[in-house]
């Protein structure tokens, strides 16, 4: 049972995830194509394939403070929708109050390839990316996450 200030966080954050959501799929096409990857709205069925051309984008681009925040939500997107796409799973905003992850946005629901309870937060690997030294390893940084998932049963 959630207390009244967790139902209020989770209606505001319910809010801001239905407009992340809806925005996905322009904001991701319209990453992908700034980066010079075409066909960029294969991005939305076949994330996998494009792995290595924006980890190739992304290793020593400079990014500036105005644009941090931006790049950081794509990203995220990207980053979830190779998880969504990959292991059949799903965007959800995390509603459990016991969850470190609590009113966050979160990709898990895996039905193939990892455990089905597992789940990521899309954005939080982004900062992490963002936070590596250059040259910045999207695709290692994308596999570690893949096997600390499966590993974890």
């Amino acid at each position: 049972m959630l207390s009244k200030q967790q139902e209020e966080q989770v209606g505001q954050a319910q809010q801001a995830f239905d407009a992340y959501y809806d925005q996905l799929g322009t904001s991701l096409v319209s990453f992908v194509e700034r980066l010079g990857i075409q066909p960029s709205h294969e991005v939305l069925t076949n994330a996998a394939e494009y792995l290595p051309y924006i980890d190739a984008a992304m290793r020593t681009i400079a990014i500036r403070d105005e644009s941090w925040q931006w790049v950081k939500t794509m990203l995220g997107y990207f980053i979830g929708e190779y998880f969504v796409q990959t292991y059949a799973g799903c965007w959800f905003l995390e509603t459990q109050p016991q969850s470190p992850h609590f009113c966050r946005t979160m990709v898990g629901g895996f039905e193939t390839g990892l455990p089905a309870d597992a789940a990521i937060e899309p954005e939080a690997l982004a900062l992490a990316f963002l936070a590596q030294a250059l040259p910045r390893e999207l695709a290692s940084l994308v596999s570690d996450t893949e096997a600390g998932l499966a590993g974890r049963h």
